[in-house]
């Protein structure tokens, strides 16, 4: 069965790294830079699973949870795993109030990521 991942980071190293760990024969990886490009992957396609950052290049440094929320409300099946580099315990808090399945500080080491899609059974 195939799988499709979204990841959402306005660093492009982070997304080609995480796009080279997980792209496989059964896993479609999107990438994308803003929340809009985001949203537009989100109305085209359905994700088993989208990896956010918090920060992206917005004002209010907390896109990652309106993508979250975005995502929750309609696409409740899917898993979300926020990632930051700003991690706080308030921001776990919010992250998993809203429906994250984890929140990962950066740098996220490339096992950790993958454990977590294991247990969603995504890889």
């Amino acid at each position: 069965m195939n799988q499709s991942i979204l990841i959402v980071d306005d660093e492009k190293a982070i997304l080609l790294a995480f796009k080279k760990l997980l792209k496989s024969p059964n896993i479609t990886v999107d990438t994308a830079e803003t929340i809009g490009d985001a949203e537009n992957h989100l109305r085209k396609n359905i994700y088993n699973v989208v990896i956010v950052d918090l920060r992206l290049t917005g004002v209010d440094g907390e896109e990652g949870l309106k993508i979250i929320k975005y995502v929750k409300a309609f696409y409740p099946q899917t898993h979300v795993i926020l990632v930051t580099g700003y991690g706080s315990s308030a921001v776990m808090e919010k992250a998993q109030s809203l429906g994250a399945a984890f929140y990962f500080e950066k740098p996220v080491s490339s096992e950790i990521l993958k454990n977590a899609l294991k247990s969603l059974n995504i890889v």
